[in-house]
């Protein structure tokens, strides 16, 4: 029995724990689904987040891109915002190139386990900066983390920076 593809599309909500949401991705992309390609296109990659800090996005690409203005050598190496997907992409990765006092962070993971344990979080927020710490790497800790809101013109409004604690305690879907 052949089912319409808006049939099969449908029906790949599977029961909990069955498949990954890569794995289902990837048999959307394959079957043609336009209900998933379209809602990855407007912007659920980062689920809502994304568009609720676009300043905040444009403002990491000044510097978080290839060949951005104000990219200098002591500028984290693996951050990408040039793109949505870039975004995403390098801040489920690990910080690196960092140099100096920095450097002690280099290989910790951007986003931990809830936004205390974030190591972008703790860029941002002054409290979570202030206890921040790595188990296993005393050298990454409060004196090693850049305050990125120097650069942001000064702290981040509380409305966002709660979605973004949010966000990363949600599991930074």
């Amino acid at each position: 029995m052949t089912l319409p593809r808006s049939t099969v599309c449908s029906r790949l909500t599977p029961a909990p724990g069955r498949l990954s949401p890569t794995a289902l991705l990837g048999i959307a992309l394959v079957l043609g689904c336009g209900e998933t390609i379209d809602a990855l296109e407007s912007g659920d990659t980062f689920g809502g987040i994304y568009d609720r800090i676009e300043a905040l996005s444009s403002t990491c690409s000044d510097c978080h891109a290839p060949g951005a203005p104000g990219r200098t050598d002591d500028i984290e190496g693996t951050q990408d915002w040039s793109t949505r997907d870039t975004a995403y992409t390098t801040l489920h990765g690990e910080a690196s190139d960092l140099i100096g006092n920095f450097a002690g962070c280099n290989g910790v993971p951007f986003l931990g386990e809830t936004a205390e344990t974030s190591l972008l979080i703790a860029s941002l927020d002054e409290t979570v900066r202030a206890s921040f710490s790595v188990p296993g790497n005393a050298d990454c800790n409060a004196d090693a983390i850049a305050d990125q809101t120097v650069k942001l013109g000064g702290p981040l409004p509380d409305d966002i920076l709660q979605d973004l604690r949010a966000w990363v305690d949600d599991g930074a879907p």
